[in-house]
């Protein structure tokens, strides 16, 4: 079976948007995404959600059928320790395989728990996503676009205590 067509397990971060309880968020999901497995992340509002599919796919999914309880998605393709340097290899990693020439591009970082990550959030998102421009800049020989206001796609650290989930979310799954 080729390869983009080959089913897989994906993993998100979703977080809840306003005051409603996340029962309704986790009932939402669980019923825009059949056979999604839908779990606390330990944290209050934050949900992780698994499922079989694409990644592209499912964030639509998501995205159009609970866009009302969402705060934001993100799909986590590394889950590296809530370190400065591990966070930061790995967000590169991302930004060089998910972004193209032409994209525009940001990271966030959302700290929750105890993580051990001392320097000023708006700190480490200009370091980090400093070190993503540079590699991008490498990589295609002229300078990234950066939107913060509203990316192509975005490159995120969800940090969750000692456990730091980085992976991305795209403007095209919320349109």
């Amino acid at each position: 079976m080729p390869e983009e067509l080959r089913q897989q397990i994906v993993k998100f971060i979703i977080t809840s948007r306003g005051l409603d309880p996340v029962r309704y968020l986790r009932s939402a999901l669980r019923a825009a995404i059949r056979g999604a497995r839908v779990r606390s992340a330990g944290f209050r509002g934050v949900l992780t959600l698994e499922a079989e599919g694409q990644i592209s796919e499912l964030a639509k999914q998501v995205c159009r059928e609970c866009s009302e309880s969402i705060g934001h998605v993100t799909a986590v393709l590394a889950t590296v320790e809530s370190r400065e340097e591990a966070i930061k290899d790995a967000a590169v990693r991302i930004g060089r395989e998910q972004i193209g020439a032409q994209d525009s591009f940001c990271f966030r970082l959302h700290k929750r728990g105890a993580h051990g990550l001392e320097r000023d959030t708006s700190k480490l998102e200009q370091q980090i996503g400093g070190a993503i421009w540079t590699a991008l800049e490498a990589r295609f020989k002229q300078r990234p676009k950066v939107s913060l206001k509203n990316p192509d796609i975005t490159v995120i650290a969800e940090i969750l205590g000692p456990i730091a989930a980085v992976g991305i979310s795209r403007r095209a799954w919320r349109e």
